[in-house]
Formats: C-alpha cells, sequence, structure tokens
C-alpha cells in the first residue's frame, strides 16, 4: 500500500477511532454495530470511503494478530447511502398556483407530474405534442420516451398554447415553450438555460429536487421497476435505485468493494 492511500485512510479513520477512543480502551471491544453506527453518520463518497479505510485497518490488525476477530468483515454500505430523498410534501403545495404564467405552470408540470429534466423541455418540439391522443413524444439520446399526459397537463398546454397564439400570432418556433425572446428570433431558438432556472427559482426550489421527488412518490406508489421504465422513460439501473430508496426494507444491503 502506497503512503498516498495510507493517508487518505488515516484521513478517514482518526475521527471515528477518536470517536470510539471516549468510550473503549482497545480495538478489540469494536464490534460489528459499531461499524454499523459510525457508518450511518456519514453519507455518499464519505461513508463509501469510511468504509474501505475500516475494512482496511480491522483486516491489518488482524493478519498482526493485534484482534482476534474483524468487526468491519461482515459490513457493506447499502444502496440507500446516496438514495436520493423526497422533499417534503408543503413545499409541493400550490408549485402550481404560485407559477406566475401560464407557461410557467406548463413547465412546473412536466417536471412535478411528468418528471422531465429542464433540457429535455427546453428542447421540445411543438410536432411532439399529440394533443387529441393526449401523448408528448419527448426524444431522448437513445431514442423516443411517450409522455401520457393526464388532465391537468393537458389543460394547462392548451391555456398556453392559446396564449401563446394571441401573443405572438406569426411566430415560427418550432419548439413547445418559447418567451418573448425567443418567439419573435427568425432562427427559432430554445428558450435559454437561465429562462427555466428563473422560473424554479421564484417557486423556491430546484427541477432536479422536484423530479426525483415525482420518481420517489411513484416508487412508493408502485414498487415496480419495470412500471417506472416504462411511465417515465428510465433506465432500470435509475429505476431499481428509485425502488430500493422508497422501500429500503425489502432490499437487503448492497456490498461495497473495498
Amino acid at each position: 500500500m502506497n503512503w498516498v492511500t495510507i493517508r487518505r485512510y488515516a484521513h478517514f479513520n482518526v475521527p471515528a477511532l477518536q470517536q470510539w477512543g471516549q468510550r473503549v480502551s482497545s480495538l478489540r471491544e469494536i464490534t460489528q454495530k459499531d461499524i454499523e453506527d459510525i457508518l450511518s453518520s456519514r453519507t455518499g463518497e464519505q461513508a463509501r470511503s469510511l468504509h474501505a479505510s475500516l475494512r482496511s485497518l480491522f483486516r491489518a490488525l488482524k493478519h498482526e494478530r493485534v484482534i482476534f476477530r474483524d468487526p468491519a468483515r461482515g459490513v457493506s454500505v447499502t444502496s440507500t447511502v446516496n438514495a436520493p430523498r423526497r422533499i417534503p410534501s408543503d413545499r409541493l403545495v400550490g408549485l402550481l398556483d404560485k407559477a406566475p404564467t401560464a407557461m410557467a405552470k406548463v413547465v412546473v408540470a412536466l417536471v412535478a407530474i411528468h418528471a422531465l429534466g429542464p433540457q429535455e423541455i427546453r428542447h421540445q418540439l411543438l410536432t411532439g405534442l399529440d394533443r387529441p391522443a393526449g401523448r408528448l413524444v419527448v426524444r431522448r439520446r437513445f431514442g423516443n420516451h411517450v409522455v401520457y399526459l393526464d388532465e391537468l397537463t393537458m389543460k394547462l398546454l392548451s391555456d398556453w398554447l392559446r396564449e401563446r397564439a394571441e401573443r405572438w400570432p406569426r411566430n415560427t418556433n418550432p419548439h413547445l415553450i418559447v418567451t418573448q425572446v425567443t418567439a419573435v428570433d427568425p432562427n427559432g431558438p430554445p428558450v435559454s438555460k437561465d429562462g427555466l432556472r428563473l422560473i424554479f427559482r421564484k417557486l423556491g426550489i430546484q427541477p432536479r429536487t422536484l423530479r426525483i421527488d415525482r420518481l420517489l412518490d411513484e416508487a412508493h406508489e408502485t414498487a415496480d421497476p419495470v412500471h417506472l421504465m416504462r411511465v417515465f422513460g428510465i433506465s432500470d439501473t435509475t429505476a431499481l435505485k428509485y425502488v430500493r430508496a422508497a422501500h429500503p426494507h425489502r432490499f437487503g444491503p448492497e456490498p461495497t468493494q473495498a
């Protein structure tokens, strides 16, 4: 093991050792539960790094016969360490009512109800909307995803398209979402990133957070990754991630390599 790795492991191990040192006199007293407890107090990369460094430490101590059993041997960092979390329900209440314009309401609905990303909304074309069928075809890198629109989203879209036609009757911009700038631009550009960010900034929430909440909500309701894949067009890995986050009690720990 090189010195860089040793220093890195020491960086993560020392705080844990200091914490344990307040109540034990020897590392022989450390149990598997102690390892699990210290890992549960960390999240993300910190949890994984601490897990790896503790496994290395106790493996070495056992090899040198300083301890007789390795308390870190059977411990793993579960898949929920980096799991997405739902936002408080009271932050979701009234978001559509707070959205100031018909265009903003459509944008919020596409994220909050159908879990579309900001980039997808920016580049969504009018031709992808089939109002009689109640469908929206979203172009993605590896193929199209069909969004089946609910009654509320259809009403919001109708309101927006009516306002759009009234305000800019000669508008030829091919995108579903336009602003007073892009509507009159002969090049037909998509709305800017800042334009979409401003909508959510005024609502006090990030679109990514809102999208995560929608996916988690559906995962709570169905616990079926295949359903999530079909409804939202996400990958099997992503779908399973949300199901695990929504129902951690149904899954065992997912081992992480040291």
